[in-house]
């Protein structure tokens, strides 16, 4: 046993939102075989009101999720309708789109299944204080969100099977294949983007000579995690590509479907803004919704991705109105071809 420990917890006011921070230092030599370098902890300070506030926050926010997934629900099931009352829209759908929400929907389902066979000790008290209505409707959540991914699949099923079935349209596979290689290197790039940021994160640490907790570290994960929640937030971004190799002005997505989706991923970072502003930060497992590890979730994020969200919306909608190229230069707006000449008479 080393007794040579010296911690050091220093608590923050009891009205402040601050967290308990603390340090764990080895007071002996470094050639001591028990000796270690010093540790940094953060803690959140639970007190009997806060307690009551993050119970009422979080059945708030299951709520939301099972409003949130209802709705995808809907909107997915309004453009399989839509796409079977106008078979002609089929090869005007990016399947890259369509790929982007499946995995959206599969990702958070294959952790969430995994993470049924893993302790929960620190909600444990939560879930008690509770009486299990959290752990009861974290259930109904997870079901409404495999509704979800199934019609997602459905509807990647009936586009695929649909361009599958007639192989004449080179054209189309042409430009969705323009639009994979666009799109492919940039997410790439933005994935590498997080591995520098996460990688440079951690070199600070090493920097500071102290080192953080596996659990208040932010890991590799928990940042590919986050750039996948940016990546579907901009899941128009594909259409608008393929709409702009097509130049075309077919209605091929629901207005319900492009307008309902993005509303659905707007509203956990205006969530995320009440969020942040109405309650004190809490430990990473008692979000339900708005989860930090699953988007870029902060006052810049929540301000900047909204944005730009909403005009991807309007270019898809403006896109299907006056053609895929309608915010271009007009000479790049007609589709390229061979210029008609005059062919001479016979009887000339």
């Amino acid at each position: 046993m080393d007794c040579k420990i010296l911690i050091n917890v220093q608590f923050p006011p009891v009205d402040s939102n601050d967290h308990i921070q603390g340090t764990i230092e080895s007071t002996g030599k470094k050639i001591d075989p028990l000796y270690f370098e010093p540790l940094s902890f953060s803690a959140v300070s639970y007190y009997r009101q806060h307690s009551r506030e993050s119970i009422w926050r979080m059945n708030l926010e299951i709520v939301m999720s099972l409003i949130s997934n209802t709705l995808v629900c809907v909107f997915v099931g309004c453009q399989i309708l839509y796409v079977k009352k106008h078979p002609a829209v089929f090869p005007f759908i990016s399947l890259i789109m369509l790929a982007v929400l499946a995995l959206g929907c599969m990702i958070p389902l294959m952790l969430n299944f995994e993470a049924l066979f893993e302790p929960k000790d620190r909600l444990i008290t939560v879930f008690r204080r509770s009486g299990g209505w959290v752990e009861a409707n974290e259930v109904i959540v997870r079901v409404i969100m495999m509704v979800a991914f199934l019609l997602q699949f459905r509807l990647l099923q009936l586009v695929w099977s649909a361009r599958s079935a007639d192989g004449k349209q080179k054209a189309f596979l042409a430009a969705e294949m323009r639009t994979l290689y666009l799109c492919l290197p940039l997410y790439i790039c933005g994935g590498l983007i997080a591995v520098y940021v996460n990688w440079r994160g951690s070199k600070v640490d090493e920097g500071t000579g102290y080192t953080y907790s596996r659990t208040y570290q932010r890991s590799l994960w928990a940042d590919l995690r986050s750039y996948g929640g940016l990546v579907l937030d901009g899941f128009l971004f594909p259409q608008i590509l393929l709409n702009i190799f097509h130049n075309s002005a077919e209605n091929a997505l629901s207005r319900f479907f492009y307008f309902g989706n993005t509303f659905v991923r707007l509203l956990p970072h205006a969530y995320d803004l009440y969020r942040a502003h109405f309650y004190v930060k809490d430990f990473d497992g008692s979000y339900l919704y708005a989860e930090p590890g699953g988007d870029y979730f902060s006052t810049a994020w929540d301000v900047i991705i909204p944005p730009v969200t909403l005009l991807f919306a309007a270019v898809v909608y403006l896109q299907q109105r006056f053609g895929g190229r309608c915010f271009m230069p007009k000479r790049l707006q007609e589709p390229e071809g061979y210029e008609k000449v005059p062919v001479a008479s016979d009887h000339a």
